[in-house]
Formats: C-alpha cells, sequence, structure tokens
C-alpha cells in the first residue's frame, strides 16, 4: 500500500509512505521531509497500524531527508498508543539519515527510540 501527500504549498516534495511486514510487524517507508504540512499524514498511517495492535512498528527513514518537532511529536505520540496496549511493544525507527540521526539526538529522543541502521 502506498499514500502520497500532494505537493506542499510552498512547492516542497511530497511525503511517501509504503506499508509493508505483517500486522503484527509492520513496516512504514517513508520518504520526503517530515515537517508540520506532511506529518497528518505520518500521523494518520501510524494511527491505522496501531490499530491492529502489532508488538513491533518499523519507520525505516532511508529516504527522509528532514524532520521537525512535529513529525517527533507524531513518533512520540505514536509510541505511547503502541505501548498503552502492550508495554513490552516497540517503534523502531531504522535506516535514518544522519541528519535526521542528529535532531534525535540533539533532542534526546534517541534515548526514547529503537534507532538502528
Amino acid at each position: 500500500m502506498s499514500r502520497e501527500q500532494e505537493l506542499q504549498p510552498d512547492g516542497g516534495a511530497p511525503l511517501v509512505l509504503e506499508r509493508a511486514g505483517t500486522t503484527t510487524d509492520p513496516v512504514i517507508r517513508v520518504s520526503g521531509e517530515i515537517d508540520v504540512a506532511t506529518s497528518p499524514l505520518l500521523r494518520s498511517e501510524l494511527a491505522t497500524v496501531i490499530g491492529s495492535e502489532p508488538t513491533t512498528v518499523t519507520v525505516d527513514f532511508a529516504q527522509v531527508s528532514f524532520i521537525d518537532s512535529s513529525g517527533l511529536g507524531v513518533l512520540v505520540g505514536a509510541l505511547k498508543r503502541v505501548r498503552e496496549t502492550n508495554p513490552d511493544a516497540t517503534l523502531r525507527v531504522v535506516h535514518a539519515q544522519d541528519a535526521v540521526k542528529k535532531v534525535f539526538d540533539i533532542t534526546g529522543l534517541d534515548g526514547l527510540f529503537d534507532l538502528r541502521d
């Protein structure tokens, strides 16, 4: 399944989401920039996936070049919802580019999420 947001009003690239994996271990591949304009699409996709009560949600950021505080807020909210149904559940962020990893590091969220290469 693939979802794509229209071009941003400022002409920026759209956010593209592709879902793979299984119901208990879904993978969401994200491409583009995650900011105030695109984070609602990611929030919606995560809410849909979390509704199936997975044990691990993997978000692949290999093609994400930027994330702002609204995107981080979406991820924190998703982790909270995942853990409400299963305290041992995990939200895993994989293949983050260096610029995105730096944002997680600066904000201290690198200790909250399971970040993997």
